[in-house]
């Protein structure tokens, strides 16, 4: 099983590097830390984390707001937020612009990863993406058209497809790409791999004109359905 993958937005430098090392070290999760929300949106694009960990307050900037953006534009993504605000206004607003979950401070590791499993690993269950007739197995890496089998994917091609099929007409990047495939950032030595792996995508779609993976020049891909 793929890490699982943890976005922890907190101004606290201390409890951040606390919480970091539990749970990377004690349940094999990796984490990215962010003490500030300055580039939080490319950092969720180009993570695509499988949960957001966030304080209500960064600073002096309101993690609500921003979360209130992000759940907007990655619904899928479930969102956690943690404070030492225990107020009932705090607690309300936070479930009710979609939070999954409101954690007061000190926060407590066992109770922080019953949230984490519940929430988290729920969506990294095994799973059926569905677009335009086709059908990806995100378990078994079949490949289906209309429920006939086209095609076992590799690992790598599953997981490739599986972002772009996520996201259709949006553009996917390297980057993003890299990072799902590899977990790391885009290398040159897996540059001529990633494009390898998307040829052979773009031959699934080789005789169905109305789905296509097209090239975005110098940024990555996109699935136009």
């Amino acid at each position: 099983m793929e890490q699982l993958k943890v976005l922890f937005v907190d101004d606290d430098l201390n409890l951040g590097s606390f919480v970091t090392t539990i749970l990377e070290t004690d349940y094999n999760y990796k984490v990215h830390f962010q003490n500030t929300l300055l580039g939080i949106d490319t950092i969720v694009q180009t993570l695509m984390p499988d949960i957001i960990i966030m304080d209500v307050e960064i600073g002096k900037e309101n993690g609500m707001d921003k979360a209130q953006d992000i759940i907007a534009k990655y619904p899928q993504i479930p969102l956690l937020f943690v404070s030492s605000h225990t107020e009932d206004d705090f607690i309300t607003k936070g479930i009710n612009i979609g939070g999954n979950a409101y954690i007061p401070k000190p926060l407590s590791i066992p109770v922080l990863v019953s949230y984490i499993q519940r929430f988290a690993l729920k969506t990294s269950l095994p799973q059926i993406i569905e677009l335009a007739g086709y059908q990806l197995n995100l378990s078994t890496n079949k490949f289906f058209y209309k429920k006939q089998l086209i095609k076992k994917l590799s690992p790598f091609e599953k997981s490739a497809l599986a972002v772009l099929m996520e996201h259709p007409n949006e553009t996917v990047t390297k980057e993003q790409l890299a990072e799902k495939l590899w977990n790391h950032s885009l290398e040159t030595n897996n540059s001529a791999s990633l494009n390898n792996i998307l040829s052979k995508l773009r031959d699934l779609f080789k005789d169905n004109s109305s789905l296509k993976i097209r090239n975005i020049r110098g940024v990555g891909y996109m699935m136009n359905y």
